[in-house]
């Protein structure tokens, strides 16, 4: 998942703390960014929030490097949320990034992804991990539709609940304009790697979001392009 945008990132644990070690918290976290992260009370909170400030910086970085851009330093990218939750980004003298780049952003165990997509050429993103375990059908038939179920039930080899889970959420997050709840996502697939998604409701019509799925090490992940 490199290459042109969308520019996808994972941090393992081991990243994180190499990346701590060589530029300090200080120097990866600007100021509001530093304040949220110490008024978190739980440690694990903690460390699952970094990694995935690591993971958006680092794939902000290179997605500007790549396209032959100047690397700003980890300090000047600030993320914070809409109110919504999705993330979004400034970077010191640099305002018109926010507008043709967007982000998304997930952490698990202490692992962190992030994707960063051009706004105009391929759409907005959307991402999810999780430490890849069983999940039980009883958790993710919450969240499935009647279509969802019957395909489900027509196959033989079908996508196991959590890859089902990490694609809900990734295309959840891509059309968060649009969609606040896994159950109004609405998934079809021919295979167990590639989804097409559509949101439930009239708001939504016209909406192409495909899903990709990968395992990587112990990692479930999903990116979603939403245009």
């Amino acid at each position: 998942m490199t290459g042109a945008l969308p520019r996808v990132h994972l941090v393992t644990p081991a990243i994180v703390e190499r990346t701590v070690a060589r530029h300090g918290v200080t120097g990866i976290l600007s100021a509001r960014e530093g304040a949220s992260y110490s008024a978190f009370p739980l440690e694990r909170r903690r460390r699952d929030w970094l990694a995935g400030r690591v993971a958006a910086k680092r794939a902000l970085r290179a997605a500007l490097h790549e396209r032959g851009e100047r690397i700003p330093p980890y300090r000047a990218i600030e993320i914070w949320n809409e109110a919504t939750g999705a993330p979004r980004f400034t970077v010191d003298r640099r305002p018109e990034l926010d507008h043709r780049l967007n982000i998304s952003i997930a952490h698990t165990d202490g692992a962190g992804l992030a994707a960063v997509g051009s706004t105009i050429d391929v759409g907005m993103v959307g991402v999810d991990i999780e430490t890849t375990k069983p999940m039980s059908l009883a958790v993710i038939g919450r969240v499935l539709g009647a279509r969802e179920l019957a395909q489900l039930s027509a196959e033989r080899v079908a996508p196991p609940p959590l890859v089902l889970w990490t694609a809900k959420e990734a295309a959840m997050k891509a059309a968060n304009a649009v969609c606040t709840a896994l159950r109004h996502v609405e998934l079809s697939w021919n295979d167990t790697r590639c989804f097409a998604a559509r949101i439930v409701g009239a708001s939504a019509t016209g909406l192409d979001i495909v899903v990709r799925h990968r395992t990587v090490g112990p990692y479930t992940i999903a990116v979603a392009l939403c245009r």
